[in-house]
Parts: C-alpha cells; sequence; structure tokens
C-alpha cells in the first residue's frame, strides 16, 4: 500500500512541488512587502494581508497540478492495463490518496512558511495598540496564541482544498474535457460565491454560508458555525450529484475497453 502511494506521488511530484515552491516565495515576499502599506495591530496581521491572494485562486492551485494526471491515463487507456494488477476500487483509492496529501501540501506549507515569516522575520512598519472596539475571529487566540492560531487556521484551509481537489478528481474519473476538469472546482467556487451574496438580505446573509467565508472566516465579520459547514457541504453535495449524474444518468465507465 505504501509502496504504491509513493509510486502515485511520483508521479505528480514535478508539478506539485513546483506549485508548492512558487506559492511558499510569492506568499513570504507579499507577507513581508505588502503590510509596509497597511496600517497593523499585531505582527500576524502581515500573514492575513500577504496571503488575501489565496482565498481567491485555490481551487486552481490544488486542482490543476493533481486532477491532469488521471485525465491522461484515462485518456491514453493506462488505468486500463492496472486492472491485471490491482482492483479498481484500491487503485483508486490510492491515487485520491495521493492527490489528496498533495493537495494539502501545497496550501498548507506557503501558509506555514508565511505565518512564521509574519512572526518572526517581518518587521512592521506602523503597529498601532488596539483600540476597545477591536475584534478578530477567534480574538484571543489569535492575539495570545498566533502561532497556534496560525496552524490550525491554516490545516483547515488545506482539508478545504483537499475537498475542492476531490471536486476535479470525480471529474477527472468522468469527463473527457480537461479544461472543464481543471477549472470547474474553481468556476463553481466563484458562481456560488457569486449567487449567495446576491441573495443576501437584511434578514438572511446568506453571504456568512459562501464557501469562501468557510476557507477565509475573517472576510466576514459575523459568522457562525453554520458559516463553517454549509460551504463544505453543498460542495460535498455537488460532488455526489456529479458522481449520479454520470453513473445513473449518462451510464459512463470510469474504465472504458
Amino acid at each position: 500500500m505504501l509502496r504504491l502511494l509513493k509510486l502515485e506521488l511520483g508521479k505528480i511530484f514535478k508539478p506539485v512541488i513546483t506549485t508548492t515552491a512558487i506559492l511558499t516565495v510569492l506568499t513570504c515576499i507579499l507577507t513581508c512587502v505588502l503590510q509596509r502599506d497597511y496600517t497593523v495591530y499585531f505582527h500576524i496581521d502581515a500573514w492575513e494581508i500577504g496571503t488575501e491572494y489565496i482565498a481567491l485562486l485555490f481551487p486552481l492551485f490544488v486542482t490543476i497540478p493533481v486532477c491532469w494526471q488521471l485525465y491522461y491515463e484515462r485518456r491514453d487507456r493506462f488505468i486500463v492495463y492496472t486492472l491485471p494488477r490491482i482492483s479498481k476500487q484500491k487503485y483508486l483509492s490510492i491515487k485520491w490518496a495521493a492527490c489528496a496529501l498533495s493537495g494539502f501540501c501545497i496550501l498548507f506549507i506557503p501558509y506555514v512558511m508565511s505565518l512564521l515569516c509574519a512572526l518572526y522575520v517581518v518587521t512592521p512598519a506602523n503597529v498601532l495598540p488596539p483600540h476597545d472596539k477591536y475584534s478578530h475571529f477567534l480574538l484571543t487566540l489569535y492575539v495570545q496564541f498566533p502561532l497556534i492560531y496560525g496552524l490550525l487556521l491554516s490545516a483547515w484551509k488545506a482539508l478545504l482544498g483537499v475537498l475542492t481537489m476531490t471536486f476535479g478528481f470525480v471529474l477527472a474519473l468522468f469527463s473527457r474535457n480537461i479544461f472543464v476538469i481543471l477549472t470547474a472546482p474553481f468556476v463553481y467556487v466563484i458562481l456560488e460565491n457569486f449567487i449567495l451574496a446576491s441573495l443576501s438580505s437584511a434578514s438572511l446573509d446568506l453571504a456568512t454560508y459562501r464557501f469562501v467565508t468557510a476557507f477565509e472566516p475573517t472576510c466576514k465579520e459575523y459568522i457562525n458555525l453554520g458559516s463553517f459547514i454549509f460551504g463544505p457541504v453543498l460542495m460535498c453535495l455537488v460532488i455526489g450529484a456529479i458522481i449520479l449524474y454520470y453513473t445513473k444518468v449518462k451510464r459512463q465507465a470510469i474504465y472504458t475497453i
């Protein structure tokens, strides 16, 4: 099992390590540079400022480097040649595990490295003491234990990245269009964000339940437990609906001989 996992990781190692390295360097640079144009209250503020762009583009970061490989295995019929050696379920499970681990690292490592830069490298240019009405998500943890706060939030974001990658992975199991496979998760997050924000009203703040709010809870002043649950659950339902559509409606097989 471990040997097979290493083999699958090796197939996508180069694009994954390249993406992770680029994101790490970019987030560290932005964390060090962008805070100069802001007034910050704590050192960890530089981390939030330098990683803002990831909240918009993360579906592309966790999908493009990993999901292309399964598409080409299906297109070239390589996946069929694995049948005499390993069961379908086991092979696809190991492949998903490799993609999930890669997707997790693509987000977690850059976030953690930029967090360390913000806490131990950056010297904020303009630091002011917080006023009496200062508020923030998990304020006590954010102020008193910023490292723990950053590690927990980084791990949570990486897990949502794995879920988003799974969206692309499922499409790669059935779709014959590489463009759809690699961009559909990004388009979904954008559309879901737009639709829920548009439907929000004074009595029902649906923007609180967007997937991007679960990924970046600091983007909303008032959040609740549903803010972390609704978006991921909705994506799981969409993924399930895609599987049912391809298997029950189109009756399309993953392994085609």
